[in-house]
């Protein structure tokens, strides 16, 4: 595994407690730097709580208790991108959920700018692949407000640009490993999500779901090939046709019935 040296990672540190005012980003965009949080989204719901606008961003060196989906840990040593996004896009909490896909979009676009011979792919519903390997993941906590409606959305982030767990449950690899320069550091990494993720989003708060959903199939990983999904309590196998009009996984099982899936690990069967 390729890793940035000490010394780098240290004046990494110090360059993000100078502040983030060399990001190149979209104003309507404001990043928090952290040299070490808890959980970053657990900062974002703090400054959400506070009455953060749409586009508010903590991002930290470190995490001393990540977390990601279904409450599980997320190994966050320094050298690693981490952040959450703050977003009231004005929709229903169903309708927000998508999001990830966006989120999804928005890092493969932004590996392939940093560099177009790396080809990510996307595991439903919300990691990015290259080479098969996970190198990122995402992680919806959401707020309704006192008749139901969406408050706000917090979207948290994980990039294994330099280090990745060898334990983990699903191969996992870094984008250095994979052949990213090791000059390119967390910073401009998230900046180029930052302006990656915008136009995406836009486009969905416009448009909805449906041009999103198209570009996501595009890039799926194992789409037409069987696969296997753990749900609590059971495993279920058969094919993976495409994902419905609200994000749902659809699978066509070996028994020769449908079934779509809205929660659950996806794992492939090569």
């Amino acid at each position: 595994m390729v890793l940035q040296s000490l010394h780098q990672l240290y004046l990494l540190g110090n360059d993000i407690m100078k502040g983030t005012s060399s990001l190149n980003t979209p104003t309507t965009y404001t990043v928090h730097s952290r040299e070490e949080v808890g959980s970053t989204n657990d900062e974002v719901r703090l400054l959400a709580e506070q009455g953060a606008h749409d586009g508010t961003i903590v991002w930290a060196l470190r995490q001393s208790a990540g977390r990601g989906r279904q409450g599980r840990t997320w190994v966050s040593p320094v050298g690693n991108l981490y952040f959450s996004l703050l977003l009231r896009p004005g929709t229903s909490i169903a309708d927000a959920a998508n999001l990830s896909f966006v989120a999804s979009l928005a890092l493969s676009d932004a590996i392939r700018k940093l560099d177009n011979n790396l080809v990510p792919r996307l595991k439903w519903p919300n990691d990015v692949l290259i080479s098969g390997k996970k190198v990122s993941g995402v992680l919806l906590e959401s707020k309704a407000d006192k008749i139901g409606s969406l408050d706000y959305l917090i979207m948290g982030i994980g990039v294994n640009l330099t280090h990745y767990p060898e334990d983990a449950r699903y191969p996992a690899t870094s984008l250095v490993e994979q052949g990213l320069s090791n000059k390119i550091g967390p910073d401009k990494l998230l900046e180029t999500f930052i302006n990656s993720f915008d136009p995406w989003y836009k486009l969905w708060k416009k448009e909805g779901f449906p041009n999103v959903r198209s570009a996501w199939l595009d890039q799926a990983h194992g789409l037409g090939e069987k696969i296997y999904v753990r749900l609590p309590g059971e495993t279920l196998s058969g094919r993976f046709i495409t994902i419905d009009k609200d994000g749902a996984l659809d699978l066509d099982l070996d028994s020769g019935k449908q079934r779509l899936v809205t929660a659950g690990d996806v794992f492939f069967a090569s």
